[in-house]
Protein backbone atom coordinates (compact mmCIF):
# COMPACT_ATOMS: atom_id res chain seq x y z
CA UNK A 1 0.00 0.00 0.00
CA UNK A 2 1.31 3.34 -0.70
CA UNK A 3 0.52 6.53 0.72
CA UNK A 4 1.06 9.98 -0.37
CA UNK A 5 2.21 12.54 2.32
CA UNK A 6 2.39 16.05 2.01
CA UNK A 7 3.44 18.79 3.97
CA UNK A 8 2.11 22.27 3.02
CA UNK A 9 2.79 26.08 4.17
CA UNK A 10 -0.73 27.75 3.24
CA UNK A 11 0.88 31.19 4.17
CA UNK A 12 -1.81 33.09 6.59
CA UNK A 13 -4.90 31.20 5.59
CA UNK A 14 -7.19 32.65 7.64
CA UNK A 15 -11.04 33.06 8.12
CA UNK A 16 -13.04 36.35 7.09
CA UNK A 17 -15.26 37.83 9.62
CA UNK A 18 -18.17 39.77 9.33
CA UNK A 19 -19.74 41.63 12.32
CA UNK A 20 -23.55 41.82 11.46
CA UNK A 21 -24.88 45.45 11.65
CA UNK A 22 -27.96 44.54 13.94
CA UNK A 23 -29.02 45.74 17.60
CA UNK A 24 -28.33 44.58 20.18
CA UNK A 25 -31.76 43.35 21.71
CA UNK A 26 -32.59 39.77 20.45
CA UNK A 27 -29.61 38.45 18.85
CA UNK A 28 -27.13 35.83 19.87
CA UNK A 29 -23.47 36.18 20.06
CA UNK A 30 -23.36 33.46 17.03
CA UNK A 31 -25.41 36.21 15.20
CA UNK A 32 -23.14 39.18 16.10
CA UNK A 33 -19.49 37.27 14.66
CA UNK A 34 -19.35 35.26 11.56
CA UNK A 35 -16.58 33.64 9.59
CA UNK A 36 -18.41 34.43 6.46
CA UNK A 37 -15.36 32.88 4.31
CA UNK A 38 -11.68 33.05 3.51
CA UNK A 39 -9.18 35.59 4.12
CA UNK A 40 -5.74 36.64 2.10
CA UNK A 41 -3.58 38.65 3.77
CA UNK A 42 -1.31 41.33 2.44
CA UNK A 43 1.42 41.82 5.24
CA UNK A 44 2.33 40.70 9.04
CA UNK A 45 0.29 44.12 9.69
CA UNK A 46 -3.28 42.44 9.08
CA UNK A 47 -4.25 44.17 6.00
CA UNK A 48 -6.87 42.50 4.14
CA UNK A 49 -6.80 42.30 0.40
CA UNK A 50 -9.76 42.16 -1.61
CA UNK A 51 -12.51 39.29 -1.86
CA UNK A 52 -12.09 38.92 -5.56
CA UNK A 53 -8.43 38.57 -5.24
CA UNK A 54 -8.59 36.43 -2.19
CA UNK A 55 -11.05 34.20 -4.98
CA UNK A 56 -7.88 33.86 -6.38
CA UNK A 57 -5.02 33.12 -4.21
CA UNK A 58 -6.95 30.60 -2.60
CA UNK A 59 -8.54 28.44 -5.75
CA UNK A 60 -4.27 28.39 -6.18
CA UNK A 61 -3.31 27.17 -2.83
CA UNK A 62 -6.28 24.49 -3.67
CA UNK A 63 -5.16 23.84 -6.73
CA UNK A 64 -1.36 23.16 -5.73
CA UNK A 65 -3.02 20.93 -3.18
CA UNK A 66 -4.88 18.91 -5.59
CA UNK A 67 -1.96 18.56 -7.96
CA UNK A 68 -0.49 17.25 -4.79
CA UNK A 69 -2.57 14.38 -4.58
CA UNK A 70 -2.10 14.06 -1.14
CA UNK A 71 -3.42 11.06 0.86
CA UNK A 72 -2.39 12.91 4.03
CA UNK A 73 -1.63 16.24 3.84
CA UNK A 74 -0.01 18.49 6.69
CA UNK A 75 -0.16 22.64 6.49
CA UNK A 76 1.46 25.36 8.21
CA UNK A 77 0.15 29.05 9.05
CA UNK A 78 -3.84 27.73 9.20
CA UNK A 79 -5.83 29.92 11.63
CA UNK A 80 -7.81 27.00 13.30
CA UNK A 81 -9.84 23.86 12.48
CA UNK A 82 -12.91 26.15 11.51
CA UNK A 83 -11.03 27.85 8.36
CA UNK A 84 -9.42 24.24 7.82
CA UNK A 85 -13.13 23.39 7.53
CA UNK A 86 -13.90 26.11 5.49
CA UNK A 87 -11.42 25.85 3.31
CA UNK A 88 -12.05 22.14 2.64
CA UNK A 89 -15.77 22.97 1.66
CA UNK A 90 -15.33 25.88 -0.22
CA UNK A 91 -12.27 25.19 -2.07
CA UNK A 92 -11.52 21.85 -2.41
CA UNK A 93 -14.97 20.05 -2.84
CA UNK A 94 -14.58 18.10 0.52
CA UNK A 95 -11.47 16.31 -0.79
CA UNK A 96 -10.62 15.60 3.03
CA UNK A 97 -12.99 14.21 5.68
CA UNK A 98 -10.90 14.12 8.63
CA UNK A 99 -8.78 16.84 9.99
CA UNK A 100 -7.16 18.05 13.47
CA UNK A 101 -5.43 20.83 14.81
CA UNK A 102 -5.19 22.95 18.02
CA UNK A 103 -4.42 26.10 18.60
CA UNK A 104 -0.91 26.91 19.44
CA UNK A 105 1.35 29.55 20.62
CA UNK A 106 2.09 31.62 17.63
CA UNK A 107 0.97 35.94 18.66
CA UNK A 108 -0.32 35.97 15.20
CA UNK A 109 -2.61 32.92 15.55
CA UNK A 110 -0.86 30.76 13.02
CA UNK A 111 -1.15 26.94 13.81
CA UNK A 112 -0.29 23.50 12.50
CA UNK A 113 -2.69 21.22 11.17
CA UNK A 114 -3.06 18.04 9.59
CA UNK A 115 -5.79 16.48 6.99
CA UNK A 116 -6.40 13.04 5.63
CA UNK A 117 -8.29 11.98 2.46
CA UNK A 118 -11.45 10.88 1.67
CA UNK A 119 -11.71 7.08 1.90
CA UNK A 120 -8.02 6.67 2.43
CA UNK A 121 -7.49 3.67 5.45
CA UNK A 122 -5.33 5.84 7.78
CA UNK A 123 -7.08 5.55 11.39
CA UNK A 124 -6.20 8.20 13.98
CA UNK A 125 -5.03 6.37 17.00
CA UNK A 126 -3.63 8.93 19.05
CA UNK A 127 -3.55 12.93 19.14
CA UNK A 128 -0.90 14.47 21.50
CA UNK A 129 0.14 18.33 21.58
CA UNK A 130 3.27 20.09 22.97
CA UNK A 131 1.88 23.54 23.25
CA UNK A 132 2.43 23.60 27.06
CA UNK A 133 6.21 22.81 27.09
CA UNK A 134 8.39 25.49 28.48
CA UNK A 135 11.70 26.49 27.71
CA UNK A 136 14.67 25.62 30.58
CA UNK A 137 12.16 24.42 32.72
CA UNK A 138 10.00 26.79 33.21
CA UNK A 139 6.15 27.30 33.25
CA UNK A 140 4.50 28.70 30.00
CA UNK A 141 2.65 31.41 30.47
CA UNK A 142 0.31 33.89 28.69
CA UNK A 143 -1.14 37.53 28.64
CA UNK A 144 -2.92 39.48 26.62
CA UNK A 145 -3.75 43.55 26.36
CA UNK A 146 -4.57 46.06 24.48
CA UNK A 147 -0.67 47.12 23.42
CA UNK A 148 0.69 44.14 22.37
CA UNK A 149 -2.50 41.41 21.73
CA UNK A 150 -1.90 37.60 22.98
CA UNK A 151 1.51 36.81 23.96
CA UNK A 152 2.99 33.82 25.38
CA UNK A 153 6.05 33.70 27.58
CA UNK A 154 8.88 30.73 28.07
CA UNK A 155 6.95 28.19 25.40
CA UNK A 156 9.45 25.78 23.37
CA UNK A 157 7.56 25.64 20.66
CA UNK A 158 6.80 28.64 18.64
CA UNK A 159 3.55 26.91 17.08
CA UNK A 160 3.54 23.44 18.18
CA UNK A 161 4.64 20.08 17.70
CA UNK A 162 1.56 18.31 17.21
CA UNK A 163 2.01 14.74 17.39
CA UNK A 164 -0.37 12.36 15.56
CA UNK A 165 -0.47 8.56 15.56
CA UNK A 166 -1.81 6.56 12.52
CA UNK A 167 -3.07 3.01 11.94
CA UNK A 168 -1.89 2.61 8.29
CA UNK A 169 -2.20 -1.24 6.66
CA UNK A 170 -1.73 -2.93 10.14
CA UNK A 171 1.37 -0.48 10.64
CA UNK A 172 1.61 2.59 13.69
CA UNK A 173 3.38 5.49 12.32
CA UNK A 174 3.66 9.03 14.19
CA UNK A 175 3.69 12.23 12.09
CA UNK A 176 4.99 15.65 14.00
CA UNK A 177 4.14 18.17 12.78
CA UNK A 178 5.87 21.13 13.14
CA UNK A 179 6.58 25.23 11.99
CA UNK A 180 9.59 25.45 14.11
CA UNK A 181 11.06 29.01 14.68
CA UNK A 182 11.92 31.44 11.51
CA UNK A 183 15.08 33.23 10.89
CA UNK A 184 15.83 37.12 11.92
CA UNK A 185 18.82 37.50 12.06
CA UNK A 186 19.67 37.10 15.93
CA UNK A 187 21.42 34.38 17.79
CA UNK A 188 18.78 34.05 19.81
CA UNK A 189 16.56 32.76 16.98
CA UNK A 190 19.15 29.98 16.11
CA UNK A 191 19.01 28.85 19.39
CA UNK A 192 15.65 28.45 19.79
CA UNK A 193 15.07 26.34 16.90
CA UNK A 194 18.33 24.50 17.86
CA UNK A 195 16.33 23.76 20.83
CA UNK A 196 13.34 22.89 18.83
CA UNK A 197 14.64 20.51 17.02
CA UNK A 198 16.46 18.42 19.59
CA UNK A 199 13.25 18.14 21.26
CA UNK A 200 11.56 16.85 17.96
CA UNK A 201 14.39 14.38 17.72
CA UNK A 202 13.57 13.39 21.45
CA UNK A 203 9.86 12.53 20.46
CA UNK A 204 10.58 10.86 17.53
CA UNK A 205 13.06 8.53 19.04
CA UNK A 206 10.40 7.67 22.03
CA UNK A 207 8.31 6.98 19.12
CA UNK A 208 10.68 4.54 17.84
CA UNK A 209 11.11 3.29 20.84
CA UNK A 210 7.19 2.33 21.32
CA UNK A 211 7.51 0.66 17.68
CA UNK A 212 6.06 3.92 15.94
CA UNK A 213 7.66 4.75 13.16
CA UNK A 214 7.98 8.87 13.02
CA UNK A 215 7.87 11.09 10.58
CA UNK A 216 9.03 14.33 10.93
CA UNK A 217 7.50 16.92 8.55
CA UNK A 218 6.74 20.49 8.14
CA UNK A 219 8.27 24.44 7.88
CA UNK A 220 11.74 23.65 10.06
CA UNK A 221 12.72 27.55 8.70
CA UNK A 222 15.89 27.12 7.34
CA UNK A 223 18.38 25.91 4.36
CA UNK A 224 21.73 25.10 6.19
CA UNK A 225 23.13 24.59 2.76
CA UNK A 226 22.05 28.84 2.22
CA UNK A 227 22.45 29.89 6.04
CA UNK A 228 25.77 28.54 6.33
CA UNK A 229 27.23 27.94 9.40
CA UNK A 230 23.70 27.37 10.99
CA UNK A 231 23.25 24.00 12.28
CA UNK A 232 19.90 24.84 14.59
CA UNK A 233 18.35 21.37 12.29
CA UNK A 234 21.68 19.19 13.07
CA UNK A 235 19.88 16.78 15.57
CA UNK A 236 17.87 16.25 12.80
CA UNK A 237 19.38 16.24 9.64
CA UNK A 238 22.12 14.13 10.65
CA UNK A 239 20.24 11.49 13.49
CA UNK A 240 21.00 7.95 12.37
CA UNK A 241 17.15 6.99 12.92
CA UNK A 242 15.58 9.78 10.57
CA UNK A 243 16.64 9.83 6.85
CA UNK A 244 16.08 12.61 4.07
CA UNK A 245 14.66 11.43 0.63
CA UNK A 246 15.11 14.57 -1.26
CA UNK A 247 18.09 14.88 -3.09
CA UNK A 248 20.85 17.63 -2.77
CA UNK A 249 19.50 21.12 -3.86
CA UNK A 250 16.01 20.85 -3.38
CA UNK A 251 14.42 24.22 -2.93
CA UNK A 252 10.52 24.79 -1.76
CA UNK A 253 10.34 28.67 -0.92
CA UNK A 254 10.95 31.44 -2.86
CA UNK A 255 11.44 34.92 -0.34
CA UNK A 256 10.14 37.78 -2.35
CA UNK A 257 11.83 40.22 -0.91
CA UNK A 258 15.55 38.89 -1.59
CA UNK A 259 14.48 37.19 -4.74
CA UNK A 260 16.01 33.99 -3.12
CA UNK A 261 15.10 30.60 -3.35
CA UNK A 262 15.75 27.89 -0.36
CA UNK A 263 14.41 24.58 1.65
CA UNK A 264 12.34 25.43 4.48
CA UNK A 265 9.83 22.50 4.16
CA UNK A 266 10.97 19.06 5.40
CA UNK A 267 9.78 15.49 5.08
CA UNK A 268 11.99 12.96 7.29
CA UNK A 269 10.85 9.24 7.74
CA UNK A 270 12.19 7.00 10.00
CA UNK A 271 14.75 5.09 8.60
CA UNK A 272 12.50 1.55 8.59
CA UNK A 273 9.76 3.19 6.37
CA UNK A 274 10.24 2.52 2.74
CA UNK A 275 10.23 5.60 0.10
CA UNK A 276 9.23 5.15 -3.22
CA UNK A 277 9.18 8.16 -4.60
CA UNK A 278 9.66 12.48 -3.95
CA UNK A 279 7.58 15.31 -5.67
CA UNK A 280 7.48 19.31 -5.46
CA UNK A 281 4.37 21.27 -6.80
CA UNK A 282 5.92 24.83 -7.59
CA UNK A 283 3.20 26.15 -10.40
CA UNK A 284 1.63 28.38 -7.94
CA UNK A 285 4.54 30.30 -7.31
CA UNK A 286 4.57 34.10 -8.10
CA UNK A 287 6.10 35.03 -11.48
CA UNK A 288 8.56 36.99 -9.40
CA UNK A 289 10.25 34.09 -8.91
CA UNK A 290 12.80 33.43 -11.48
CA UNK A 291 14.35 30.13 -10.98
CA UNK A 292 11.59 28.47 -11.64
CA UNK A 293 10.60 28.57 -15.64
CA UNK A 294 7.63 25.92 -15.91
CA UNK A 295 3.87 26.15 -16.30
CA UNK A 296 1.99 28.23 -13.81
CA UNK A 297 -1.72 28.45 -13.17
CA UNK A 298 -3.30 30.75 -15.18
CA UNK A 299 -4.25 33.33 -12.65
CA UNK A 300 -0.65 33.59 -11.21
CA UNK A 301 0.79 36.76 -10.98
CA UNK A 302 2.87 38.84 -9.12
CA UNK A 303 0.84 40.26 -6.19
CA UNK A 304 -1.21 38.01 -3.45
CA UNK A 305 -2.64 36.07 -6.38
CA UNK A 306 0.23 32.88 -5.64
CA UNK A 307 -1.05 29.83 -4.06
CA UNK A 308 2.13 30.72 -1.57
CA UNK A 309 5.46 31.22 -1.13
CA UNK A 310 6.14 27.75 -0.42
CA UNK A 311 5.74 24.51 -2.45
CA UNK A 312 3.62 21.60 -1.35
CA UNK A 313 6.56 19.00 -0.74
CA UNK A 314 5.48 15.24 -0.92
CA UNK A 315 6.80 11.52 -0.54
CA UNK A 316 5.55 8.71 -1.23
CA UNK A 317 5.90 5.77 0.96
CA UNK A 318 5.42 2.09 0.67
CA UNK A 319 3.26 0.63 3.90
Amino acid sequence: MQIRLTTFNVENLFNRYAYLDLPWEGRSYEKFVLATGLASIASRQGDLVSYPTTEIQRNNTAQAILDSRPDILTVQEIENIYTLRNFNDQYLDDYFDRMIAIDGNDPRGIDVGLLIKKGCSADVVNVRTHVDEGQDGKSVTRSADAAWGYRVFNALFSRDCLEVDLKVNKKFITLLVNHLKAQDGTAASVKRRTVQAKRVAEIAKAAADESRSPIVIGDLNVDPTVNKGDKSLDSLLKSSALKDPFPAGTWTHYYTSERKISRLDYILPHKSLKVVGTDIVRKGLTTKCQQYSGPRYPTVGQEHTEASDHCPTTVVIEI
